[in-house]
């Protein structure tokens, strides 16, 4: 049986060219009352629990256009055990005014983090308490003064792998990256040979906490430490104990599976953007993000889609959330410019979280994705439903009729031919009527109408007049 949805809204306020409409963020925000205002760093999904998510924060001086770092007493954590609807905070001592590498949680209880402090001391450290208390390992290791620990990493509660820079070993006067695995939870760690370690460039480094993992394969970046241009990306695919090197320039990495993922620079000025199809070996150039800075570039696992969270500006929004189906060509804005969300991770389309760079008004905030039904879009799966949009073109009002064979909430959103949001609205199953859309505040030309929902999303084109 075949049923009709037509759910009543119109919308009658222009504002600055766009529609002032009830919108729904699609990241729900939590403020864990953490001992001091600061901006996550690094931010972590544990790898068999999606309901598990640990971050790591340091404290910055928030000036009207850059982060400018902190000396701290102790590092910050977050973290969640179901799913981001609670976090607790609490601290993650280094030694004196410590710098984070990375965080790495396999439980709620148990968790890895790495990093070094104003000493040049590098730092592994364990918890199995959820972080009340924290436990030193590997004091040994990373002691020459060129190496630098970037991050940690452990599969489960035994087997793990460390990172640090290029430095000389007991085997090699010659340099190569530091690299360490261990079977025994760190108790004991074991050196990677450098015959399977690609030969470093010359000042090659690695940066700390630019590292992804998805099953067995681990990647990491290394950008040149006298210049900081981005130089390679490692990759391994049994855990670390050897390792081949991409001619690719270096940056943040997402990936969506063990085959398919992106990498991309920093930069506000036309950040490059690099994707991978298998695996890392090659990459390939995608268009340039102009003149934005970057708080998150996520590959999409399943569908494969961009979603990222940009700014024209190191600290003030709007932040706008963009989604992409096409690795860049096009973009299309999803948010509301408020959500300041960086270090997102995906574990699918509807499971994702993010973490707040500090900001300058309000206490540190951690993010849930809350998209639902937005996931119909992340997941790239076709809506079942008849959808009719009259007329076209229109100039006051357009109406919009959806037919499907089950009723579910939608999303409704019209982007400008830029990607720009001009209006969204979620429509609940049980209303009954017919959207009616005001047009006034609209400039003429062609939009986008995109409708989405758990099962999947579709797109229609009308015309302003």
């Amino acid at each position: 049986m075949r049923l009709t949805i037509k759910t009543l809204c119109t919308i009658l306020c222009a504002c600055s060219g766009l529609f002032c409409t009830p919108l729904i963020a699609q990241w729900q925000s939590f403020t864990p009352a953490p001992p001091d205002t600061v901006g996550t760093y690094d931010l972590r999904i544990a790898q068999n629990n999606d309901q598990v998510v640990w971050a790591v924060a340091m404290k910055y001086n928030v000036t009207a256009s850059e982060y400018v770092w902190q000396e701290m007493d102790s590092l910050i954590f977050f973290r969640t055990s179901d799913g981001g609807n609670t976090w607790k905070s609490g601290r993650l001592p280094m030694g004196t005014d410590p710098y984070a590498s990375n965080i790495c949680p396999i439980s709620a209880d148990t968790a890895w983090a790495s990093g070094v402090n104003a000493d040049f001391t590098n730092y592994i450290m364990h918890t199995t308490d959820g972080g009340q208390s924290w436990q030193r390992q590997f004091e040994n290791g990373y002691s020459n003064p060129t190496s630098y620990i970037n991050f940690v990493h452990f599969w489960d509660a035994q087997n793990g792998v460390a990172v640090g820079d290029p430095a000389a070993s007991d085997t090699s006067l010659a340099k190569f990256f530091e690299i360490y695995t261990t079977s025994d939870g760190g108790l004991n760690w074991s050196l990677v040979s450098s015959d399977s370690i690609p030969t470093p460039l010359s000042d090659e480094a690695g940066y700390g906490g630019d590292y992804f993992v998805v099953g067995d394969n681990v990647w990491f970046s290394t950008f040149n430490s006298a210049t900081g241009a981005w130089r390679r990306v490692f990759r391994s695919n049994n855990r670390g104990r050897s390792w081949k090197a991409a001619t690719a320039l270096g940056g943040a990495l997402s990936f969506a599976d063990a085959q398919h993922g992106v990498i991309h620079t920093r930069s506000g000025n036309n950040a490059a953007v690099r994707y991978t199809s298998n695996g890392g070996a090659n990459w390939s150039i995608l268009p340039a993000i102009p003149n934005k800075f970057i708080s998150s570039l996520v590959l999409i696992p399943q569908s494969n889609y961009l979603l990222c969270v940009w700014r024209e500006d190191n600290v003030s929004g709007p932040f706008q959330t963009m989604i992409s189906t096409d690795l860049g060509q096009n973009w299309t804005e999803i948010g509301d410019g408020s959500e300041h969300a960086g270090n997102a991770k995906f574990r699918s389309p509807a499971i994702g979280y993010a973490g707040e760079w500090q900001p300058a008004t309000h206490a540190t905030r951690m993010y849930k994705y809350a998209g639902d039904p937005l996931s119909g879009i992340f997941s790239g799966q076709t809506l079942e439903a008849k959808i009719t949009l009259s007329p076209n073109p229109a100039a006051g009002r357009l109406f919009l009729q959806i037919e499907a064979e089950t009723p579910e909430s939608y999303v409704v959103l019209i982007n400008d031919s830029r990607g720009m949001l001009a209006y969204k609205q979620v429509l609940e199953k049980e209303a009954a009527g017919q959207i009616q859309i005001g047009l006034e505040g609209l400039t003429p030309g062609t939009y986008t109408l995109t409708l989405s929902s758990t099962r999947g999303y579709a797109t229609r084109k009308f015309v302003k007049l």
